[in-house]
């Protein structure tokens, strides 16, 4: 295990993970859903036109909200052909086909620059446990690569 003292003089580009995969805004969930799916990723950042980070979709924006499941999560994937009608299946994928990404792209996206203080990022995915990935990006929002729990998990147990 690394030393306190050497992980609190790390910086972002030392542990950030060089995560080309993009959606752009104008794109269909549908796509951006192929993306996560074939890079086993839980989120894309979305950019703009000129390649600027804009938001970020995660798997949790495409799926139906707890609240709305009438039992648990893990009861809803057992018997999901059971309580949805046979049509919504389809009814939902033609709605990813349709829907652009920016239209449930959170855009209070937490970012840093590659020479920022590791805690930095480190604060900003804590904070509220609100942020499940810290972008890196330059001065032109232009991504460098992203953060992830699992990076500082590795980095507290492995040291790397």
């Amino acid at each position: 295990m690394p030393g306190l003292g050497r992980i609190c003089s790390m910086k972002v580009k030392n542990l950030m993970g060089l995560r080309p995969y993009t959606v752009h805004k104008n794109e269909t969930l549908y796509a951006a859903a192929e993306r996560m799916l074939e890079h086993s990723l839980g989120g894309l950042p979305v950019v703009d036109e000129g390649g600027a980070v804009v938001g970020l979709l995660e798997i949790d924006h495409m799926l139906p909200e707890p609240q709305k499941v009438p039992f648990s999560d893990v009861e809803a994937l057992r018997f999901l052909d059971e309580w949805v009608d046979p049509g919504s299946f389809d009814r939902l994928v033609e709605r990813y086909k349709n829907t652009p990404v920016h239209r449930l792209m959170r855009t209070d996206v937490a970012t840093v620059g590659p020479d920022d203080p590791i805690e930095k990022a480190l604060g900003l995915m804590l904070q509220d446990r609100q942020y499940r990935r810290v972008l890196v990006v330059d001065e032109q929002r232009q991504l460098l690569g992203t953060l992830t729990r699992s990076d500082f998990l590795r980095l507290f147990v492995r040291g790397r």
